[in-house]
C-alpha cells in the first residue's frame, strides 16, 4: 500500500511538473505585447495570440483583448450611466480606433462628439466658439465643475490625446535628492478612486498606466501603483518626476523626448535593487522612430550607455548588463546626465532639445 502511494504521489508530481511546463511554455509573450500597447499599436498583438494550449489565465488575457479589439466595438464596455462615463465612452472609441489604426486621424470625429457634449452638458460653454486650441481647457473646466480631478489640460501624451479622470486626492511635500546633493522640494499630490486612467490603461487591458506627472505646482502620483516604502517609489517615481519637476522651470521649451531622458538617466543614476530591472524594461521599451517621448528616451540613453559602458550601439543583452558592476552604471548615467545639462545650460532657457536620434 505504501508503494502504490508513493508510485501515485510521484505520478501526480510528475503530471503537476509537466504541466507547469507546459503552462510556463505557453505563457503570452507579456513584455512584447505590452509594448506595443505602450507605443499606441495593438495591431501587431494579434499574431502573438495564436498560441495552441493556453492556461486559463492567458486564455483569458486573449478573450478579453479580441473583445476590445477584434470586431467592430468593443464589447467589453457597458452603457454609460452618468454623464462623465459618457464622455470617457467618446474618448475610448478614440482610442480604439487610433490604436487599431497607426495611420489613421480621429481627432476630428472626437471633436465632434466632445463639442456637442460639452454644448449640452456645460453652460458656460455656450454662446463661445470652441477652437482645437481652447477644447482641452473646457473639456478640463467641465470636469472640476463636478467636482472631480483631471490634468491642468486635456491634451496629448504620445501621439494620442489623453484623459484622467479621479475623485479623491491628497498631498505632502518632499525635499528629494536627485544625486550629488542636488536637493529639489515638492509637493506631491496623491490621487486615488480613477474613472479613467487614460489611453495607456486601456491598451494594455490595465497592466500599465501612467504612475505620475509633473504640473507647475508640483507631482502627480497615482497611489495605487506604489508602495511608498520602495525603491520604485523613492527612484523610479519621486526623483523621476522631480527632475521633471526642476527641468521644466529650468527648459520650460525642453521636448518630452529631453525630459525623459534626463528624468531616466536620474533613476540609473541613483537605483540599487532595481537597476537591471529597468534597463531590460528600457531595453525592451526603446523605439527610436516612436511619436511617444519615453520610447525614443529609452532608446538614447540605452544607446549611450552601450557606447559607454561595451564600446557596442546597442546592448540587448541582460546576461551581459547584470555582470557590470551596480556602481559603475551608476556612473555612467550620472556623467551622461552631466554631459546632457551642459549642453543644456550653453543653449539656454530656451533649449528645445540635445539628445541625437
Amino acid at each position: 500500500m505504501l508503494k502504490r502511494n508513493s508510485t501515485l504521489c510521484a505520478l501526480l508530481a510528475l503530471l503537476f511538473t509537466g504541466a507547469m511546463a507546459q503552462q510556463k511554455m505557453n505563457t503570452l509573450p507579456y513584455k512584447e505585447i505590452y509594448a506595443y500597447g505602450m507605443d499606441t499599436d495593438v495591431t501587431p498583438i494579434f499574431p502573438l495570440l495564436e498560441v495552441d494550449g493556453l492556461n486559463a489565465k492567458d486564455q483569458k488575457f486573449k478573450s478579453d483583448f479580441e473583445g476590445r479589439f477584434k470586431g467592430e466595438s468593443d464589447l467589453g464596455a457597458s452603457s454609460p450611466e452618468s454623464e462623465i462615463e459618457t464622455l470617457i465612452s467618446h474618448f475610448k472609441n478614440y482610442w480604439r480606433k487610433s490604436l487599431l489604426d497607426t495611420k489613421g486621424n480621429f481627432e476630428r470625429e472626437l471633436g465632434g462628439k466632445v463639442v456637442p457634449f460639452l454644448m449640452q452638458n456645460y453652460p458656460p460653454v455656450k454662446g463661445k466658439k470652441i477652437t482645437r486650441d481652447s477644447l482641452g481647457y473646457f473639456l478640463r473646466d467641465y470636469i472640476r465643475s463636478k467636482g472631480l480631478y483631471t490634468t491642468d489640460e486635456v491634451t496629448y501624451q504620445g501621439r494620442l490625446i489623453d484623459l484622467l479622470v479621479w475623485k479623491e486626492q491628497t498631498q505632502k511635500i518632499y525635499n528629494v535628492d536627485l544625486g550629488k546633493g542636488e536637493m529639489q522640494e515638492v509637493t506631491v499630490f496623491f490621487m486615488e478612486d480613477f474613472a479613467t486612467l487614460g489611453w495607456m490603461e486601456y491598451a494594455t487591458l490595465g497592466a500599465h498606466h501612467p504612475g505620475g506627472w509633473t504640473e507647475e505646482e508640483g507631482i502627480y502620483c497615482v497611489k495605487k501603483a506604489y508602495d511608498i516604502n520602495s525603491e520604485n517609489f523613492k527612484i523610479s517615481y519621486l526623483t523621476h518626476e522631480a527632475r521633471h519637476y526642476a527641468d521644466k522651470k529650468l527648459w520650460p521649451h525642453l521636448k518630452s523626448a529631453d525630459l525623459e531622458y534626463r528624468a531616466k538617466l536620474t533613476e540609473l543614476n541613483l537605483a540599487q535593487d532595481t537597476l537591471f530591472g529597468l534597463i531590460a524594461f528600457f531595453v525592451k521599451n526603446a523605439n527610436k522612430e516612436s511619436e511617444n517621448g519615453h520610447q525614443v528616451a529609452n532608446y538614447c540613453l540605452i544607446r549611450d550607455l552601450s557606447q559607454k559602458l561595451f564600446k557596442s550601439n546597442f546592448e540587448t543583452s541582460q546576461e551581459k548588463w547584470e555582470k557590470i558592476d551596480v556602481k559603475k552604471i551608476n556612473e555612467a548615467a550620472r556623467r551622461l546626465l552631466k554631459k546632457n545639462t551642459k549642453e543644456l545650460k550653453s543653449k539656454g532657457i530656451n533649449a528645445q532639445t540635445v539628445i541625437k536620434v
